[in-house]
């Protein structure tokens, strides 16, 4: 059975293909457009589900069930509109944590801005709920009143808008106070939260008191955030009013420090009352909040739950992949695959995020010559990128299929060594364009991991944040966060393959586990997706070095020599020697 998923509002358009009870391909909107987030894609040219079916090697007619979340633009699944089954935004993200996991059962907890409307209660915010073979129950919700009315249409299908009781709306309005929005239309606005989570850290407790008597803690996991009416939002957007330079980074520092800590108390609580109403250790989390990784790692070592499962592409994309399984396993009633009972039986989970498709060699070679930069084919580029790093070479590591989701994790990535200090300061200002507070992460083998991070689980997909051992923290100060935590990655030769070795690799060569790996993309652009963009960005950055599947690039035929001294010149402009 072939299952097609569509997620997204009006942003964060996605497509997602399920067959056999494993995702066979997965796309975003915005590495398709290059626009960031995919903002108000509402017409009938999006091309994210004709990306999947053309990479499964399959037409619409094949498809047995479209499942779509309603806050999705119809105008989205136009095509197929009369198949279509809608179902709640948090089922959708739901089903995208606890479907791929590998629990047979487990508590689940759904964290955003805005979802589905229920008339008579408002829009959720929050869901709790238990997950148990193929079957979802809810538990508690919270709902959001006093919503914006910008999302209402004439069709009177609802695209939620913001609102009070929500941890996801309180979070973004802080965001846009302290200037991290990233687009603004009219009354509507779309923030980078990942920032104010970053710059958190630098802030302190000043407005602790001013945050939290909005606040009220109820029974069931739920709150009561006020925010709107004379709320926490008319606190907010005064905070920083006539303030400038020094002061207003501190004043906004102190505000993300207070959002974050709001944001961990609600969090915190809901997640308790899970734990003691299900009895449950194992924990599964999706929805936009759970991208905030600093809260997930403060989730397993404040509450009882022993082992966390985030979807990682928490955020409305990542409804694209719950929407595919639950036509998968929900309507077309087949169980979770399972793996051989002398492998335990457990559900055979989700192990890796690289669901796009793959370029091949022809195409490859293609994109290089059309670029007219020199490059070589290499035997192992994995061993020679592993090689040039502690020299202090910055490589941008392009492989296989992309990455689904907002972290880049090994295929599409721009690697450092994390033992040089000044390599955050140089990727942040010569590479990445970005604010100088914003830590980078590290990705650690996955054996190695104990021996520099506080971390008893695997973290495979950079969404849990915590704390680099005390001892590790000047062996590699370029991942190391001013609060001394990271946003861990860890990598087992199973599910990353090639990066494995390449890690594995630098290991031996320094006797240190750990790569510094950041996105492959711009301040403001969405990850690359393809060998033209890869290319694209190398050629005018600062990068010294592009490996793209087997083949390194160099922006001077020089530099392929020294790198390749043994190997025929390749020729400035004209490609190089196969």
């Amino acid at each position: 059975m072939l299952a097609m998923g569509l997620g997204g509002s009006n942003h964060d358009f996605s497509a997602c293909l399920v067959e056999n009870g494993e995702i066979a391909v997965g796309i975003e909107e915005e590495r398709l457009t290059r626009r960031k987030y995919s903002v108000n894609v509402n017409s009938l040219a999006n091309q994210c589900w004709r990306y999947c079916l053309k990479a499964h090697g399959a037409r619409l007619a094949d498809v047995d069930v479209v499942v779509a979340d309603d806050t999705l633009l119809p105008s989205c699944y136009f095509p197929f509109r009369s198949r279509t089954t809608l179902i709640r935004h948090h089922m959708a993200h739901a089903a995208s944590a606890f479907h791929p996991s590998p629990f047979p059962e487990a508590a689940v907890l759904v964290v955003d801005g805005a979802g589905s409307l229920f008339d008579g209660k408002g829009i959720e915010t929050l869901t709790l709920g238990v997950g148990s073979g193929t079957e979802i129950t809810e538990l508690s919700k919270v709902y959001g009143t006093n919503w914006s009315t910008d999302g209402l249409r004439a069709d009177r299908v609802y695209q939620a808008g913001d609102s009070d009781h929500s941890l996801g709306f309180m979070y973004k309005a802080v965001s846009r106070a302290v200037g991290f929005t990233l687009y603004e239309e009219g009354s509507w606005y779309l923030t980078e939260d990942g920032k104010t989570m970053g710059l958190a850290p630098y802030g302190s407790d000043r407005y602790r008191a001013d945050f939290h008597r909005h606040l009220d803690l109820l029974p069931e996991g739920r709150f009561a955030l006020h925010l709107k009416d004379s709320g926490l939002l008319s606190f907010v957007e005064g905070a920083l009013t006539g303030l400038e330079g020094e002061e207003r980074f501190a004043r906004g520092a102190d505000l993300a420090w207070a959002a974050q800590d709001l944001l961990e108390t609600a969090v915190l609580h809901a997640a308790r009352w899970l734990h003691r109403e299900t009895g449950l250790s194992r924990l599964c989390l999706a929805g936009g909040v759970v991208l905030n990784s600093v809260a997930n790692g403060k989730l397993l070592r404040q509450t009882p739950f022993t082992d966390v499962f985030a979807q990682p592409a928490a955020g409305d994309n990542g409804c694209a992949v719950g929407c595919a399984y639950y036509g998968y396993h929900v309507i077309g009633g087949h169980p979770r695959p399972r793996a051989p009972k002398a492998a335990g039986g457990a559900p055979r989970p989700q192990r890796h995020t690289y669901l796009g498709r793959r370029y091949d060699t022809e195409e490859v070679r293609a994109a290089l010559d059309a670029s007219g930069l020199p490059y070589r084919r290499v035997a192992n580029a994995a061993r020679l990128a592993a090689e040039v790093l502690p020299g202090g070479a910055l490589i941008g590591w392009f492989t296989g299929g992309s990455e689904f989701g907002p972290r880049a994790l090994g295929h599409r990535s721009i690697l450092a060594d994390p033992r040089r200090a000044e390599m955050k300061d140089v990727l942040n200002s010569k590479v990445k364009h970005r604010e100088w507070f914003r830590p980078f992460a590290p990705a650690v083998l996955a054996h190695r991991a104990a021996d520099y991070f506080e971390l008893a689980i695997e973290s495979p997909y950079m969404l849990i944040v915590a704390p680099v051992r005390e001892e590790k923290r000047s062996e590699v100060p370029a991942i190391t966060h001013v609060d001394g935590t990271a946003r861990v990655q860890t990598l087992t030769p199973e599910a990353n393959g090639a990066f494995y070795d390449l890690v594995a690799r630098f290991d031996e060569l320094t006797n240190v586990p750990v790569v510094l790996n950041t996105s492959f993309n711009d301040r403001g652009e969405p990850i690359v997706e393809t060998p033209q963009q890869a290319l694209a960005f190398f050629g005018p950055s600062q990068l010294d070095y592009l490996f793209l599947e087997d083949f390194v690039v160099a922006h001077a035929a020089a530099d392929l020599d020294a790198l390749l001294p043994e190997e025929p010149a390749a020729e400035p402009g004209a490609g190089g020697a196969s």
